[in-house]
């Protein structure tokens, strides 16, 4: 087990920007494709992860800079601390019990492509974290090893299933020809977003009639409505709301405006990397005999898509003002005990399927994420036990009482799965009746909205 440690260590400690070129290249080779053209694009693959990087590295400083100077400037104090998601990935790899996760993804993956049972192959291995955070939260609450990697690995199947659903949308809205989302943090969102834009702000003739989408506000404004001016303002705004200085006002307006600009024109190299790789991988499976006739897609991570789109860039960040407020009032009702900090920065990636759902409209995809936005404080207050104990059990030293992060809090399919089993090992009927009906909530909204991913990709 030491030594599986020390090689998953090894392995992650490479980073995407090295990880993801080697695996699409051995990829490209093992499914017969030119060397040449395959090193060309997975060195650009690296390219792009180096600077989406930096860019978002650079932009998420001045946020974190923005977000502790409204945290002081309101005095808001919680008893628990967002340690955010980096910090939250190492301790959870920390833990022994994760390292056998990522031979068992790979497997599940490969044995559900032969079955036919999922379209997605997930070459993101650098996240397979969510498998292995799924298993550590079932045993930190159970200490049930068996337990935690069955729930570990139907997570895995079902974030699979969910890549695949949600694939002819993301393709569309998100500009990933070829390739699908199997990222549990995001895309676990989509059965709930898309069941309330059917079920609540599709009927909502008003929200329908208004142009709310970039494009619209761009001939509508001109070059007032382009995503890097709303950028812009959005930085602006938040200075402005954080009472910072003049100079550190402006700085937050250029480097949003930034966010919206640079992050794009990225993902469009890095899709210029992937589309070659995964339309030949595609073609070796249309040649094979075994899957003659089927569509297979590379499954990348959802992370640097969410943080380039303009739609869930220009409400997540507007938002952040409403989510103290959604922190504080929660705590009032015994709902919340940690403070959002470290992950406010990544708050696109909560809002990018309420986005995809409208179609890009921002005031309905602000409407639907406000609603997962709160669900996301709530489970990270749920999490903050488990995951303070993960931390203690590796020596970790905690600096607060408790330790979550809104990432923690953005793996609502895990949390559906585990509760009414947690609570039913630890006989607390009342919470298996109470994660019971969640579960029945979350799986009738997928089934409900199943039909959306097709009709909203047509419609774009």
């Amino acid at each position: 087990m030491i030594d599986i440690m020390g090689a998953v260590q090894y392995f992650l400690s490479l980073g995407p920007a090295l990880m993801m070129p080697v695996i699409l290249f051995i990829l490209a080779l093992i499914f017969r494709q030119p060397v040449g053209k395959s090193a060309r694009a997975a060195i650009l693959v690296g390219i792009a992860f180096v600077g989406i990087f930096a860019v978002l590295g650079a932009v998420l400083d001045v946020v974190s800079k923005i977000i502790n100077s409204m945290v002081q400037a309101y005095g808001i104090k919680l008893v628990g601390l967002d340690i955010g998601w980096p910090l939250t990935s190492a301790i959870t790899w920390a833990v022994p019990l994760s390292a056998l996760i990522i031979p068992i993804g790979f497997i599940v993956n490969i044995v559900l492509l032969v079955l036919g049972w999922t379209s997605t192959f997930d070459a993101d291995i650098w996240n397979y974290w969510h498998w292995a955070f799924t298993a550590v939260m079932v045993y930190m609450w159970t200490n049930n090893l068996a337990l935690a990697y069955i729930i570990a690995i139907i997570t895995e199947i079902l974030i699979l299933k969910l890549a695949d659903w949600t694939a002819p949308l993301a393709q569309k809205f998100f500009g990933i020809p070829g390739c699908s989302l199997p990222h549990t943090e995001t895309t676990n969102w989509a059965p709930l977003n898309l069941a309330l834009e059917k079920a609540i702000f599709s009927r909502i003739k008003k929200l329908e009639e208004i142009k709310a989408d970039p494009e619209s506000l761009r001939e509508r404004f001109g070059v007032f409505g382009e995503p890097m001016m709303i950028g812009f303002v959005i930085g602006v705004l938040l200075g402005l709301i954080a009472r910072m200085s003049w100079d550190w006002v402006l700085r937050a307006g250029i480097y949003v405006a930034a966010l919206m600009l640079l992050m794009g024109r990225l993902i469009g190299i890095l899709m210029e990397g992937l589309v070659p790789i995964a339309d030949g991988i595609r073609e070796f499976f249309e040649r094979s005999k075994r899957f003659k006739g089927r569509v297979i897609w590379i499954g990348i991570d959802a992370g640097p898509i969410g943080n380039a789109n303009p739609p869930s860039i220009a409400v997540g960040y507007i938002s952040i003002p409403l989510l103290y407020l959604i922190a504080v009032c929660l705590s009032y009702i015994g709902a919340n005990q940690i403070l959002p900090l470290a992950d406010v920065a990544i708050i696109p990636l909560f809002f990018m399927w309420a986005a995809a759902a409208s179609r890009g409209n921002l005031i309905k995809a602000f409407l639907n994420g406000l609603i997962t936005l709160t669900l996301v404080v709530y489970l990270t207050h749920l999490f903050a036990s488990p995951l303070t104990t993960a931390a203690i059990s590796i020596g970790y030293a905690i600096p607060v009482a408790l330790a979550s992060s809104l990432d923690a809090g953005s793996h609502v399919l895990p949390f559906v799965l585990m509760y009414p089993i947690i609570s039913f090992v630890s006989g607390n009927m009342g919470g298996f009746a109470f994660g019971t009906i969640l579960l029945i909530i979350y799986f009738a909204a997928w089934y409900y909205a199943r039909d959306m991913p097709k009709k909203l990709a047509e419609k774009l």
